[in-house]
């Protein structure tokens, strides 16, 4: 089992396996492995797609025009299919000794407490329940962990802990990071708050699913992609060789998995609203428990396992990914350029809940044609579909940015710095044919610079086209003027970069 450390662990593994014997690591005389089922309760603000500056207009609340007004009717919808059956079913499960996890965001705890109360107290009650643990999350179910800067992550995880204590007396030690890889700057964070352990997604981690590792000395479980998605997935799908799937046959491989633990973390709405109760989900729910027991696996909680000694240390992720991308795909262009501006908009908007929105991993996820299940409903879109809800995106931004100029120690500087909708955008073109990428702001700009063939800037030097953006378009006629003549690359992004430089020294 790698590295035990020091100190008895007879106990701990009586605890967790119900007998005193240390389970072998594989064999056909293994002992089942433990599992740990968690569960992502969350429900993401849509975007009003339609959104056009005109709009909000005169208006004191941007957030009705920024966000699908059907939002409360959308949740009660999602509620009535699959929270409510589901909740209960998992009530009935924890009397009868099943354990599982929660993790609950606080935009959707905020919902339930404004509009379905009823819900929150049904709810309040698994959540409570001794065979339940509660989860940490970002507050707002967000990005943040991918900034380069970490503070929002760790405000939004302190805004979570303590929402978690005021309304279930918990403070939670197991943190769900499972939208985007861990790095070293969120794993700090999290010690750095008390977090004792982290779940994270299998192929990310590129590791054997069924052991715990540790990270940068966090404690990490690795949840198994493949049975997630024969869940979250698979299950409805009649061309599948294994449909249609049965609890006792789920169970089976569960109980012949090799290693230590299963750990699996599945969206809630996947049961009842994603696969509606005809496709018999919510009986699959009701009877694995039992078919678990069967054939000798113990349900335990993520904080438990957590406390199996680990299997080794992960080592980085390579390369740069997104919500949706974790299994080792890169970001897209839209992904990269939607998240270098919300972090850019942290220090502009003066409205700080409007961005936290933003932020969601939803938004980012649904701005690539493919992105992975591990426990969440696959996301496969077209391209046309992925630009128009960039597009939604940025204008919305874009807007936040702009109505915030007005508050801002400068407004000239913020509005420079704001990002723009993709009809505003700088495409990048050769003699030839168009480049393939835009920038959105001044530091997209800087950025594309750094990589922009020779050939590219100079088509664009001599058309002007530089200087016209950034005069016309971003409106900063001293930096049009500084560019105006300038035609080696390296000497356009200093001089942008500079600009730059001194209009973020203006905001603080």
């Amino acid at each position: 089992m790698g590295d035990t450390g020091s100190g008895d662990t007879t106990g701990l593994m009586t605890f967790i396996y119900g007998n005193g014997n240390l389970p072998p690591m594989t064999g056909a005389d293994s002992n089942p492995p433990v599992f740990s089922l968690g569960f992502d309760v969350h429900y993401p603000s849509q975007l009003n797609s339609g959104f056009r500056p005109e709009m909000a207009k005169g208006r004191r609340n941007l957030k009705d025009s920024y966000f699908n007004t059907d939002t409360k009717e959308d949740l009660g919808r999602v509620i009535d299919r699959s929270f409510q059956p589901v909740t209960e079913i998992l009530l009935d499960l924890l009397d009868e000794g099943f354990r599982c996890a929660f993790g609950i965001s606080g935009v959707v705890l905020e919902h339930l407490e404004e509009w379905y109360p009823d819900m929150l107290e049904l709810l309040s009650h698994a959540a409570t329940h001794q065979n339940a643990e509660v989860l940490a999350q970002t507050y707002y179910h967000s990005v943040a962990g991918l900034f380069v800067d970490p503070q929002e992550f760790v405000d939004e995880l302190l805004m979570h802990r303590d929402l978690m204590k005021e309304h279930f007396s918990v403070v939670p030690t197991t943190f769900a990071h499972t939208d985007y890889p861990i790095t070293p700057a969120t794993a700090e964070a999290l010690a750095g708050s008390g977090i004792g352990a982290a779940i994270i997604e299998g192929a990310a981690a590129e590791r054997d699913p069924n052991h715990t590792y540790t990270y940068h000395g966090l404690p990490v479980l690795v949840t198994h992609c493949d049975l997630a998605d024969d869940i979250a997935v698979r299950f409805p799908w009649r061309e599948w060789d294994r449909w249609p799937l049965m609890a006792d046959r789920y169970a089976e491989w569960i109980s012949v998995s090799p290693g230590e633990c299963v750990t699996l973390f599945l969206d809630y709405r996947i049961f009842g609203d994603i696969f509606r109760k005809e496709t018999g989900i919510l009986e699959f729910l009701r009877a694995l428990p039992p078919a678990l027991a069967d054939v000798g696996v113990r349900t335990v909680h993520p904080s438990d396992v957590a406390r199996i000694p680990p299997h080794g240390d992960i080592g980085e992720t390579a390369g740069p990914t997104g919500p949706g991308n974790s299994q080792g795909y890169q970001r897209t262009i839209l992904q990269q350029s939607a998240l270098e501006a919300l972090e850019a908009a942290g220090s502009l908007v003066t409205d700080r809940e409007i961005w936290r929105y933003l932020l969601d991993t939803e938004h980012i996820r649904r701005m690539a044609m493919r992105s992975t299940a591990c426990g969440r409903p696959l996301h496969a879109v077209s391209h046309q579909e992925t630009y128009d809800y960039f597009a939604s995106f940025m204008r919305i931004l874009s807007h936040l940015e702009e109505r915030s100029a007005a508050s801002a120690r400068s407004q000239r500087a913020t509005l420079s710095l704001r990002c723009v909708p993709p009809e505003s955008a700088f495409y990048f073109s050769s003699y030839d044919r168009p480049a393939g990428y835009a920038a959105h702001s001044l530091q997209e700009l800087a950025n594309m610079l750094e990589f922009t063939p020779d050939d590219v800037v100079r088509y664009h030097v001599e058309r002007g086209d530089f200087y016209r953006w950034v005069d016309q378009v971003i409106g900063d006629a001293k930096l049009a003027k500084e560019i105006q003549d300038i035609e080696d690359r390296t000497r356009l992004r200093s001089a942008v970069q500079e600009r730059i430089d001194t209009l973020w020294k203006r905001l603080r």
